[in-house]
Order: structure tokens, then sequence, then C-alpha cells
């Protein structure tokens, strides 16, 4: 049986680490729902931008950035957390983008965008190419941040350095529900730009309601577009892409902070559970040294009262 100190240690250092991984589920809880109040924040300008890009995109007609072309390369972003505690978060991630990979690298070349530390590490350690990498964000992502991002994935696909651009992250459903999704970037259309700006609201919770919100009809109002709505199209795009790839790191930086909130509560129940039992395991020990030393004590006695 272990010492009453050894005991004593080990209960006080599970103590210690519950209390810590308690604080840690604290943080997370409020980064997640910041993290999914600055998403909603934006989606009024995100929609207003959405009715005006998709009477100008009926206008514009075909262009390069809405028509599929022959792929010759393939650039997959992957978006993971820098730092771990995040239970499963970043090996799902990275499992879906490795099958991902394998699938795309069969047919063409491969280039990964990585953002955060974790997919980088994976990207060096499988020896795949990178396109470039991107971590060190805040835990409340700005659309600053996410900026040159956004511009060097439209900035090569405009330059033909690939042809196609897939997204690898995670979708916030709920606290205790992440999706890993792969969705496809460039060429792009209304619906997926529609459909990412929609996806942020959560589907229970204080800002599920959000999701339910009308885009009101503006298929009878007129504009009159200059100098074209070609030239207009391929001005509004960039920034459409950028906004909806804010969402997504915003997607999966919620996710991230939920994934950690789920690992630190889990673990802090842990420590709670091998606490009682090292109290218990504890105070057995100690129940066991008191009765031992009663019996030699009387022993003792009976021995003197003999002689």
């Amino acid at each position: 049986m272990e010492s009453l100190q050894g005991l004593k240690t080990r209960k006080a250092a599970v103590k210690n680490v519950g209390t810590i991984t308690k604080a840690m589920e604290v943080v997370s809880a409020t980064k997640m729902r910041k993290s999914q109040e600055v998403a909603l924040r934006t989606r009024p300008y995100a929609i207003e931008a959405l009715r005006l890009f998709r009477k100008v995109a009926e206008l514009a007609g075909s262009t390069p950035w809405t028509t599929p072309r022959p792929v010759k390369k393939t650039l997959i972003v992957v978006m993971a957390s820098d730092r771990g505690l995040t239970g499963a978060f970043n090996a799902q991630v990275l499992r879906t983008a490795e099958q991902l990979i394998n699938v795309e690298s069969a047919k063409n070349p491969v280039a990964i965008l990585a953002i955060g530390k974790k997919v980088e590490r994976y990207a060096q350690t499988r020896g795949l190419e990178l396109a470039g990498s991107f971590s060190g964000f805040s835990d409340i992502v700005s659309f600053d941040e996410v900026v040159h991002v956004a511009d060097s994935i439209v900035r090569g696909f405009a330059a033909g350095q690939w042809d196609r651009v897939q997204v690898v992250s995670t979708h916030f459903r709920t606290t205790l529900k992440q999706e890993v999704l792969v969705r496809e970037l460039l060429p792009t259309n209304i619906e997926k730009l529609t459909q990412t700006i929609h996806e942020i609201a959560p589907e229970h919770g204080r800002f599920a309601n959000v999701a339910s919100e009308k885009e009101r009809d503006i298929a009878d109002i007129k504009y009159i577009l200059e100098p074209s709505p070609q030239v207009l199209f391929d001005t509004l795009m960039p920034y459409l892409l950028r906004m909806q790839i804010y969402h997504i790191v915003l997607e999966a930086n919620a996710s991230e902070h939920s994934a950690r909130r789920v690992a630190m509560k889990t673990a802090s129940d842990n420590a709670d559970e091998l606490a009682s039992a090292l109290t218990l395991a504890y105070n057995k020990a100690r129940q066991a040294a008191i009765t031992k030393e009663i019996i030699e004590i009387t022993g003792t006695q009976n021995a003197l009262e003999n002689v």
C-alpha cells in the first residue's frame, strides 16, 4: 500500500490540476461565445453585400471566378489550432485533410495552405508542398488578421497557380458537436457564399434564431451599373471571398474553443473523480495506520501487565 505521505501528495497534485482545468473550461466557454458574437455581428454587412453581388452576378454572366476550369493543381486550405488541449479537434481535422489529400494527389498535384501550427508541422512531417503558413491569430479573430490569408488565396487563383481551392475546417453546430467539413472555395457561386454566411449561426442556443433571418426580395430592384457588370463583379469578388474565409475562420475558432471547453470539463470531472478515490484511499490508509498503532499500544500494555 502506498504511504500516507505519497497519497497526500498525489491528492494535492490532482486537486491543483482540477483547479487549472476548471479555470480553462470557463475561459474557453467565454471565448467561444465571443467568437460567435463577432461572427454574427458581421452577418448584416455580409447579407447586404450578397444581395448586391447576386444582382451583379446575374448581369455579369460567366466569369473566371465562377466557371470551372481544367484542374492542373489544387490548393487545400487546412484550418486547425496552434495549441493542444482540444481533445480530438486537431486529429479529426488532420484525418479529414489526409483523406482529401490522398484523393486529390492521385489526380493532380496538391499544395497545402496551413492555418495553425499543428497543420504546418503535419505538412512538414508528410513532406507536402506548403503554399503558405499562417498562425498566431488572436483568441477572437479580427477581420484584419484574415485579410492577408484571403488575399494570398485569391492572388494564386487569379494567377493560375491553382485551379481549384478546397477548405478543410470545423463547422460549429453546438457546444458539444463540431463537424469537419470540406468546402470548395473556388470556383465559387452565390449559393456557396450564402451558405457560408448563414452556417455561422449555431443550431441551438442563444444565437440559434439568427439562422432563420430572411433576405428580402430584390428581384424587382433595377440597378444602373457602371462601368459594367463584369468589372464590378471582378472588383467585388475579392471582398466577398475575404468575407467568406473570415466566417470560416470564425467557425473554426468557435469550434476550437468549444472543443477545448469540453476537453477541460472532462479533465476536471476526471480530476474530481480521481481526487475522491485518492481521498478514500488516504482515509483508509490513515485508519489502518491508527488501528495498527492502537493494536501495538494495547499489546505493549498487556505485555507490561503480565510481567
